[in-house]
Formats: structure tokens, sequence, C-alpha cells
């Protein structure tokens, strides 16, 4: 039997280049997927995915920083799909800026996509999973969080140190009642934004890790599969690392 047999999964962010991975590999464990990005677009080749795959699926351009907006997405996957078992928070965005040249604009910007987000969406599906007393919730963090950006980017650490601070704090919250919230934190995986890199910057991406390359899509998509399954019932309040080993 498929890992996710039978679970109803929300997938916020699904429209990048990991998102449509982890509904990908959730459709291939056995969930139902419900899937929003900012724009129908980018949920184009998720649906084609999910299609392909015969899933079951639900899926609606949302802003997903806007909890009313977030509120009817929720509402409108329960009713395709059922009640919501696990909610992932793919949802993000980075930019590379000095700090002492960015303004108040871009920080907000930061916060908005990379923290409230999460707060958002977690907020809106907790009530359903706390009266159940079961659920999973997995808010994608970022090595940045943990240790500081490499690259200037110092409010996208700032916005995803604050990811993992509020999913700690929300498992000891919520564990109590049932529900696991965990972060993953991958490191440097080959998305469009490395690809456009030069060569000589992709090799010293891989170099940092210890096993010498970049991470791909589906090896952050296995570690959402993992902590959206019962094979991790005794995993909250953690930070799966994705990271190759670059950071220890």
């Amino acid at each position: 039997m498929n890992s996710l047999s039978s679970k109803n999964i929300v997938v916020i962010g699904a429209g990048g280049t990991i998102g449509r991975e982890v509904a990908h590999v959730l459709a291939a464990e056995g969930a139902a997927v419900a899937a929003t990005d900012i724009d129908d677009t980018t949920l184009t080749a998720v649906r084609a995915t999910l299609e392909a795959q015969n899933a079951k699926h639900y899926l609606r351009a949302i802003d997903a920083a806007d909890q009313a907006s977030v509120n009817q997405f929720l509402a409108e996957s329960r009713d395709a799909l059922g009640p919501i078992d696990v909610l992932v928070n793919v949802a993000g965005y980075w930019e590379i800026i000095d700090f002492t040249e960015s303004e108040q604009a871009h920080w907000e910007k930061m916060l908005r996509a990379n923290l409230l987000t999460a707060m958002m969406s977690c907020h809106a599906v907790l009530p359903e999973m706390l009266e159940r007393g079961s659920g999973s919730i997995v808010n994608f963090a970022s090595t940045a969080g943990e240790y500081g950006s490499i690259r200037p980017s110092a409010a996208y650490a700032a916005a995803k140190g604050g990811v993992i601070a509020f999913t700690k704090s929300l498992a000891r919250e919520v564990s109590p009642a049932g529900v696991r919230a965990n972060c993953v934190s991958p490191g440097p995986i080959d998305t469009p934004m490395l690809q456009a890199a030069t060569p000589e910057q992709r090799a010293t991406a891989a170099s940092r890790t210890l096993l010498g390359r970049l991470g791909t899509p589906g090896d952050i998509a296995q570690a959402v599969r993992y902590l959206a399954s019962d094979e991790s019932a005794f995993v909250t309040g953690g930070v799966l690392r994705v990271n190759g080993g670059s950071l220890l």
C-alpha cells in the first residue's frame, strides 16, 4: 500500500519546481492533492501531472498571504477532497540584495512570501485538525534560516528563521492534541535559480555539500513525503535538513 493512501493533502506554493515535484510525489503515494499558487499559469504543469497520474485533485490560484483567500481555498478543498490530513507550505520567494540597499517594502515582501503564507494556512487548517486529533503540517525553512544566508539576503534569512521558530512553537501548542508540525530545510537545490547561475557558481554550490552535488527537487519531495506520512508518527517540532551535508 502507498504510504499516503487515503490522505488528503494541501500544497501551498505548488507551482514552482519543488512544489510541482512535491505534488507529484504525494499523488504517486496515493494522496488526493489540493494545490495552489499565485496565478493559474504556474499551476498548468501541476494540473497536467496530477491528471496524468489519475490523482484526485483540486487546483486554484490564490494569494497565500491573504487570510480570506486561504480560508476560502481550504473550504473548497474540503468540499472537493474531504477533511484535510496534511498541510504542506512550500510557498516562498528569494531575492539577492545587500541589506543596506534594501528598504521596508523588500522586508515586508520577504516576510509576506516566506513567513506569513505559512502562518495563514496553518491558522486556517488547525481547528479541524485539532478537533479531529490528528494531522501533519510541513513548513519550508532554509539553511539560510538556520545559519544565515551565504549570499546577501538578510530579510529572506530572517523570514525563514521565523518559519523555524514558528513551527517549533506550533508543535509545542498542537502536538499534545495529536497534530504534528515540522520543517524541511533545503540546501542548494538544482532549481531554475541555480540553473541560471554560471558553471563556476553551480560548481561552488555543489562543492559546499559533502556529497559533492546539488540536491534535486525529488530529494526535497521525498523528505516531505516522509513527514506527511505515518512513518514519521513520532516526529514533531523537527527541522529535517536536506542539504547534502553542506551545513552540519
